[in-house]
């Protein structure tokens, strides 16, 4: 165990009363240090933050609004907000990361069905995103500016925030849970969307983005018209660091990702749009 898994497991255990054993890390994401503890007789996942980070503080009103979603979300159990030692503990949502093997038409419907369900969900009075356009000197990024006060007017949701492949959870062709709502917030439906459409794109699948966006519009009844508007806004966001995201796609197992084929296959799509 490294030193940041030690102390999140000390922590946890400190925080519920009882000692907690380590029984796996999660290595999709870098934000956090993520394990699933067990008291001998419960899992549980702890994600210990870095000195400073306010998710602790923020995070939890989220999860309290997630209870419709049944297992498909976790269940705050205890949290710290302390910023010298921020500390979330919550139930274990079933499931593991999606398997290589598995098509990008399966993710991309199992993904559209789940995010019509959190888009049901009430979003009022959480942080409203985004409250600036991107910056950048890309031509991507000027059009973005350019149209930004219009494309925040849509319908405003409770926005996942980060709804990629790596934070939902499988068990074979079933989307079983989604995780790590850090940056959930109550923003247009677009915002989720072209993000995990570009995550299928960069799982090397524009067809599978196309085809997430119509299982989402027909389970919803209607057209979402704004979609061009916010696959800029995403592709925006990425253009300078697409290829700082290569560990989330090799902590899912997809050893076949580089840097640079991430960059091309983004390189791609945004001469699409």
């Amino acid at each position: 165990m490294s030193t940041a898994q030690q102390h999140a497991l000390r922590s946890a255990s400190v925080l519920l009363g009882r000692e907690l054993r380590l029984v796996g890390v999660f290595t999709a994401g870098q934000h956090a240090t993520t394990l699933l503890a067990s008291d001998g007789e419960d899992e549980f996942v702890v994600r210990s933050f870095p000195a400073g980070d306010d998710t602790a503080s923020k995070e939890p009103e989220v999860l309290r609004r997630l209870s419709t979603l049944g297992k498909q979300a976790p269940r705050l159990i205890a949290h710290r907000a302390d910023l010298d030692d921020p500390l979330i503990i919550t139930t274990k949502v079933p499931g593991s990361t999606p398997e290589p093997a598995l098509p990008a038409s399966t993710i991309a419907r199992e993904m559209a069905r789940a995010l019509v369900r959190i888009h049901d969900l009430d979003g009022a009075g959480l942080p409203r995103t985004p409250t600036a356009p991107p910056v950048g000197d890309s031509p991507i990024a000027h059009r973005v500016r350019a149209g930004f006060s219009h494309l925040i007017r849509g319908e405003r949701v409770l926005s996942h925030g980060d709804f990629w492949c790596g934070n939902a959870l499988w068990s074979g062709e079933r989307l079983t849970g989604v995780v790590d709502w850090t940056g959930a917030s109550h923003a247009p439906r677009g915002r989720d969307l072209s993000w995990c459409r570009q995550d299928l794109v960069l799982l090397g699948s524009p067809d599978a983005a196309a085809e997430f966006l119509d299982e989402y519009e027909s389970l919803l009844g209607r057209r979402i018209t704004d979609i061009h508007a916010w696959d800029l806004h995403a592709a925006a966001s990425a253009i300078d660091r697409v290829e700082t995201w290569l560990p989330n796609y090799l902590g899912i197992g997809r050893a076949e990702m580089t840097a640079d084929l991430l960059r091309r296959r983004l390189d791609e799509w945004n001469a699409t749009l």
